[in-house]
């Protein structure tokens, strides 16, 4: 067990196993959102000045995947627990810094319970590294098996993981049966009700251009304008049917799309 200065203890539980399904499970489906991205409409991150470089400093870019189920979302805070702090204490140990040094930035502040494949972010030091290998190692090899770093590579100074994204992709998946599956219940919605996925996608397309989102910006802040206006490239609904079975060579899944 693995303790955290953030509240947070890595778990040693192993996931049940698999091998003892044996069923046909109902319909997924499977929502999926490509966002314009931009710097409207959101709260400027703490360290955006502060990240901005002089040589010598480096900047370094990370591509996150983390299973949410845990953690109160991205941003950082003590306790509960967030993915931000986890990876900033990892971040200390390695490069030796302070937290308030390392200037991590998330590409997205992701809420509680939510999971992400792709969170970009960045962070600086102020010197350089030759192996990334090494130090991409050490970091998986401190964080909770719950959080992965994917890749680790130099950035340009004038990168920004917040403010140089050029579109986001969200998924939300919803289990449409009327008993939950177990092992899908941190990762999708559970809809007792029969969806129409036809009737889903027609309403679909009222959400593709630009809208204006006024209602969901924080107007708590006043020291910026943000721009509500942003551009929904794709709105899909796709319906995956998963069938599970048993052979004699083992646990097979077939996904139909």
């Amino acid at each position: 067990m693995r303790s955290y200065y953030c509240g947070y203890a890595a778990s040693s539980a192993a996931l049940p196993s698999l091998l003892n399904l044996k069923n046909v499970s109902p319909p997924f489906f499977n929502i999926s959102l490509n966002l314009g991205g931009g710097n409207g409409g959101e709260e400027e991150d703490r360290s955006y000045q502060s990240a901005k470089l002089t040589v010598p400093d480096y900047k370094w870019r990370l591509v996150i995947a983390y299973d949410g189920t845990r953690f109160s979302g991205w941003q950082y805070q003590v306790s509960p627990p967030t993915i931000q702090c986890i990876v900033e204490e990892a971040l200390t140990r390695v490069t030796k810094l302070e937290r308030k040094d390392l200037h991590l930035v998330g590409a997205s502040r992701t809420d509680a319970g939510v999971h992400a494949w792709g969170q970009v972010a960045h962070f600086v030091t102020p010197f350089n590294y030759d192996r990334l290998e090494s130090i991409h190692a050490a970091l998986n090899g401190l964080l909770p098996s719950d959080i992965r770093v994917r890749q680790i590579s130099p950035a340009v100074p004038e990168f920004h993981a917040r403010f140089s994204v050029k579109g986001k992709i969200y998924h939300y998946k919803i289990y449409n049966d009327s008993t939950m599956d177990p092992f899908q219940r941190h990762f999708a919605y559970h809809s007792i009700y029969k969806l129409n996925a036809a009737l889903m996608r027609e309403a679909a397309k009222h959400f593709v251009g630009k809208h204006d989102f006024s209602a969901f910006a924080n107007t708590s802040r006043n020291d910026r304008t943000p721009n509500p206006v942003k551009n929904i490239f794709h709105f899909d609904v796709n319906e995956m049917v998963i069938v599970k079975n048993i052979t004699e060579k083992g646990f097979w899944v077939v996904f139909f799309i």
